[in-house]
Order: structure tokens, then C-alpha cells, then sequence
């Protein structure tokens, strides 16, 4: 039987290892928009779809939250050039994004935490954006049904106080752009004593009703400096972190309290405290019972309070932990955890893991981006993003129009994913993107293109030499074996020596062409099957079912004497999809000699 060099093993992407030493079967430089999935084929990633209206104002999504209310619901946020806005979905599963506030610097960027209020028993979503404010909202949305010349009804039967709707304090909400503060009723579905008269709102029923953003001023918060301006914010056992990208300072609130940030000397539990820091902070994440800090290029603290033995007093304990030069976090929005770790984009630049390592009492660093070192290298990671969302680590890199995939279940990088995303969101448990172009959001993922565009995919694989680097081979066959929808043109191009310098030869394989294809009559293509029980992006198909036709095919050809070849697949067309199972050619050892090696 004719026997083939067969790689049906895929090992993911790297872009350091020069690739003609790399094992068979890896992703290298020039590959794009495709996956490993878990039936362990290189796929075709799956498009994404807009979420919402679209926009076509060049103001890209600078910053976004998504929130777990008490109540079990989730608010979804974003801004973009000065309008923060909150996720919408009517009674018609319709989805909009709405202004919830707006007038902010237009570059401004929001970092929030979520606190639990223990006087009205709610969830506020505090957050800051550069200013001497704490901003703070409730996530109350509703619906209007009616009004009087001092009331407001909401639609449904919850009251306004199950909506997480404000009970003390100023309150207001916005209704049709008009602002209404209230003064009770939140124990019902009327709200009374409001002003002005919303009779003369011309609100018609089913219109949306949202708590208005509160602000409070550093002037009003006990021990917070009043021209501080709050960059950072995050939560740790409800007590409130404050700090600011021009002070070396972070302040501390007392446990349960937004307005009061004293304390006592000596403290004693649950006050405020004052954290002096070698360089200014840059982000904050919470892990464990300790609050991690990053500081200036080079700094990671670890910040704890310890009970006295009598329980009557409380330390602040902030340790330095052991980090080369340039291992801060570039950014918050470029901080996230995964299962066990914090991971980070550092000012190196890599991508890198704190957490504690077996036998190792303090946490430490761990750089996993130095498989593809050579990339992160030329990348411009301003304003980039990360999110952990199904074992994978993803980063957005908005300015080269990239996201990273860490396949931590694998333990190696996907390729290149070409997409325009600044943020990430986790919606309805699905991953989202938000525009780092205009002011639009995308579930990714999902669908067979990109927001209508083509997916251009590229599989390009490390070179091979077939066990002999130092003699030629040759081939006069090569057999492709995969899964392809009918509409995909798929190309198939071999190198012959280093960047084709011997030659370059194409060859196209048809998913139309019924002599390659092993299906059933009732098979899975595109077009024969619903798209909304197909998963396209590899990522998750198993299911031989929702899988296009197989295809095995054997393109002959003159042969040429090679000391190495890269395989490459590629395609670039509307709603196209492959994935590859194995491949290989029936190389043979030559008997030409390389003589012009010889000297």
C-alpha cells in the first residue's frame, strides 16, 4: 500500500521557534482566524453578529461591566466618547443599548466595582472615571404603565423596591429623557411625591424607566482628598479601594461604607486605611482573602488585614512581591483571573500568570506568552483588554485589530484571531466583543461570517523535512483529509523550500465536488442543516452530526526534489467552512545528492 507522512496531530500556534524547527502539526506566522476544537481538528473559526443597533460613529467601546445583581439579573454596561450606556432587552427579545449617563470627558474610560449596601439591602455598582466622584447605580429598570401629577406606576407587580430601586437619599429616574426624582413609595409599584409633573411627559406605556446614575463629590466623603482624582476602584470584603494614576496613595474605606474612608491609631476591625506605595497604582484585583495591586513598570503588592490576638485590633499588611523590571500590568482593563491566577498583560510586554506555584509559600510570576514571543514583541497593546471565559484566556489587541486565545486546556496559543474588539462581555453565558471601531457590540462566535463580511482563514504549518534535514525528498502525492460545507472553495499550497524559494504550487479542493465528499443523503452541510444547532467556530464541536460532508482527496502532481515544504490551507468567501483532520504527502528519500551544499 502506498504509504503517506501523515500529520494528524495539531499542537497549536507559536511564533518563536524558527518554524522549520518546530514538530509537524503547529500553527505558525501568517495563520489567522482559525482553531483547534475540541475534536482536535484546525477549523475555521465561526463569524460574530451584532448585538443591537448599529452605529456607525467612529467612537470605539473604551470600557464595560457586567453585573450580577443580588436580584439574579445582570446589567450590562458600556462606554464610548463620554455616554455611558446599560444592555436593554424588551418584552420581544429585541436588544438595545441605552444612554444611562452622558457629558464625560470624551475620552474618558470607567473602572467599576460592585458594593452591598447593608442599609437598603442592594447591590451598587460604583465606579469611577478620573474624576473627584464615586458614581454609583442601583441597575433599577423598568416599565411605565401610568401616571398621575405626583406619581409614577411601573408595568408588572414587583414593587420598585424588588427592582433595586433607591429607598433613602436623593432619588431620581430618567423617563424618556426626562429626569423625576421621587421621594417614596418604593414599597409599592407607585412611586409618590414626584416632581416635576409626569403627566406632562407624554410617556406612552411600555416606555423604559432606569435609576439615575448617583454622584458623590471627594468634598462629601470623610478622609478622601477632594481634588483626588479616582482612576481605580475595587471591592474587598465591602470595603472600598480608591486610587488615583498621579498619587502613590490608595485609600481604603471603612467596611460597608462608600462616604467614610477614616480610621483610628491603632485601628481597630473594619475601619478605613491609607496604603503608601513605591510608584503610583495602575490596577487592582481582589484574590483570595488579599487585595493585589499593581504599581508603576515594575511593582505587584499584596495587601491583607490581620485580626490582633484579642480581636480588638487590625494590621494592614502590604507585602512587595519578588517581580522583575517591567512586570506591572500595563493597564486594569489588561488584568483578569482564570481558575487559580491572576493573569496579566506586563510592560515587558508578555502575558503572564501570578499565582502560587507547588512549594512556593508567595505568590509569583509566570510568563506563558513566550511561545509566541516574536509577536507580543511588535504588538501596540494601548487600550488592550482580557477576559477568561471556558478555559481559554482571551486578550484584545485593538490597535493591530487582534484577540489572543490561550487554550489553557491545552496549554498552548491558537492562532491569530483577526477581530475588532476592545473589550470583552459574558452575556447570557455567551462571549461578546465590544468595537474597538465604533460604538457596536458582537456576540462571537457565532454565525458564518463577520457581520456579514468574509472570514479570510489561514492554516499555515511549520515546514517539514520528513526525519532528514540534510537530504533531499520528494513527493508526487498529497492527501487532504477534513470536513467541508459546499460552498468552500479551500486551498491548498505547498511550499517548496524556505518561503517557496524552489516553487510554490496551488491547488484547490471543492467542497461541491461530489467525488471527494463521504456523507449520508441526510448530511450535516451548510444549508441542510439549522445553523442555529451547528457549532462552527471548532471550538466546541463533536458531534460527527453537525459536521459538514467528510472529504478525502489525493492531488498528484509532478514531483521535485526538496530539502523541506510548508503546508498551507486557506479560504476567503461568505459563509464558508473547513476543518482539517490530516494530511501529508508520500514522501520519499531522493537519490539526488544536494552537491551544491558541498564546498
Amino acid at each position: 500500500m502506498q504509504k503517506y507522512a501523515l500529520v494528524e496531530k495539531f499542537l497549536g500556534y507559536q511564533n518563536k521557534t524558527d518554524q522549520t524547527n518546530l514538530p509537524p502539526g503547529v500553527l505558525v506566522e501568517g495563520s489567522r482566524n482559525v482553531l483547534t476544537n475540541d475534536g482536535e481538528r484546525v477549523a475555521v473559526r465561526e463569524g460574530y453578529t451584532l448585538d443591537g443597533e448599529a452605529n456607525a460613529a467612529l467612537t470605539p467601546i473604551m470600557s464595560s461591566y457586567d453585573w450580577l445583581r443580588h436580584s439574579g439579573d445582570f446589567r450590562h454596561l458600556r462606554s464610548h466618547e463620554g455616554v455611558l450606556e446599560y444592555r436593554y432587552v424588551d418584552s420581544d427579545e429585541n436588544v438595545s443599548w441605552r444612554n444611562l449617563a452622558s457629558g464625560f470627558s470624551s475620552a474618558v474610560e470607567f473602572n467599576f466595582a460592585e458594593f452591598w449596601d447593608p442599609t437598603e439591602l442592594i447591590d451598587r455598582l460604583c465606579m469611577v472615571n478620573g474624576t473627584s466622584n464615586i458614581y454609583d447605580w442601583s441597575g433599577g429598570v423598568s416599565t411605565y404603565a401610568s401616571a398621575t401629577v405626583n406619581t409614577l406606576t411601573k408595568e408588572g407587580a414587583a414593587t420598585w423596591a424588588e427592582g433595586g430601586y433607591y429607598t433613602a437619599g436623593t432619588r431620581t429616574v430618567v423617563l424618556g429623557g426626562i429626569v423625576y426624582t421621587y421621594t417614596g413609595g418604593e414599597a409599592t409599584t407607585t412611586l409618590t411625591g414626584v416632581s416635576p409633573d409626569p403627566t406632562l411627559g407624554g410617556h406612552t406605556a411600555g416606555d423604559v424607566i432606569h435609576q439615575s446614575l448617583r454622584t458623590t463629590p471627594n468634598s462629601a466623603i470623610t478622609d478622601l482628598p477632594d481634588d483626588l482624582a479616582n482612576d481605580l476602584i475595587s471591592v474587598l470584603n465591602n470595603q472600598i479601594y480608591i486610587g488615583s494614576f498621579v498619587n502613590r496613595t490608595v485609600y481604603v474605606s471603612k467596611q460597608n461604607s462608600i462616604t467614610d474612608f477614616s480610621f483610628s491609631s491603632p485601628r481597630t476591625p473594619a475601619q478605613g486605611a491609607l496604603i503608601t506605595l513605591d510608584a503610583t497604582p495602575v490596577g487592582f484585583i481582589p484574590q483570595e482573602e488579599n487585595m493585589y495591586i499593581t504599581a508603576g513598570q515594575s511593582l505587584w503588592y499584596l495587601v491583607s488585614f490581620t485580626l490582633s490576638a484579642d480581636l480588638q485590633g487590625e494590621t494592614l499588611v502590604i507585602l512587595r512581591l519578588k517581580t522583575g523590571e517591567q512586570q506591572a500590568a500595563q493597564s486594569q482593563a489588561m488584568i483578569t483571573k482564570n481558575k487559580n491566577d491572576v493573569v496579566f498583560v506586563s510592560n515587558e510586554p508578555t502575558i503572564a500568570s501570578l499565582g502560587r506555584i507547588e512549594l512556593v509559600e508567595k505568590p509569583q510570576v509566570k510568563n506563558i506568552s513566550d511561545p509566541i514571543k516574536n509577536d507580543m514583541e511588535v504588538y501596540d497593546f494601548t487600550d488592550a483588554s482580557t477576559i477568561y471565559f471556558q478555559d481559554y484566556m482571551y486578550v484584545a489587541v485593538p490597535r493591530e485589530g487582534l484577540v489572543l486565545m490561550f487554550n489553557i486546556a491545552k496549554g498552548w496559543w491558537e492562532a491569530p484571531q483577526i477581530l475588532p474588539i476592545s473589550r470583552f462581555a459574558i452575556i447570557d453565558g455567551e462571549l461578546y466583543g465590544h468595537s474597538s471601531v465604533v460604538p457596536e457590540t458582537y456576540k462571537l462566535f457565532d454565525g458564518v461570517n463577520d457581520n456579514g463580511a468574509p472570514i479570510d482563514a489561514k492554516a499555515y504549518f511549520s515546514y517539514q523535512q520528513f526525519g532528514d534535514r540534510a537530504n533531499k525528498k520528494f513527493f508526487n502525492e498529497f492527501y487532504s483529509e477534513g470536513y467541508i460545507s459546499s460552498n468552500t472553495l479551500l486551498t491548498l499550497r505547498l511550499l517548496y523550500e524556505y518561503q517557496g524559494a524552489a516553487r510554490i504550487a496551488e491547488y484547490v479542493i471543492n467542497g461541491s465536488d461530489a467525488s471527494i465528499l463521504f456523507y449520508k443523503t441526510s448530511d450535516g452541510s451548510l444549508g441542510k442543516q439549522s445553523l442555529g444547532k451547528m457549532s462552527l467556530a471548532g471550538r466546541n464541536t463533536s458531534v460527527s452530526t453537525l459536521l459538514p460532508p467528510k472529504y478525502r482527496v489525493i492531488k498528484t502532481f509532478p514531483s521535485l526534489d526538496f530539502y523541506e515544504v510548508q503546508v498551507q490551507y486557506e479560504s476567503s468567501g461568505d459563509d464558508q467552512h473547513w476543518e482539517l483532520l490530516a494530511w501529508g504527502p508520500n514522501a520519499l528519500l531522493s537519490k539526488a545528492e544536494g552537491t551544491n551544499l558541498k564546498q
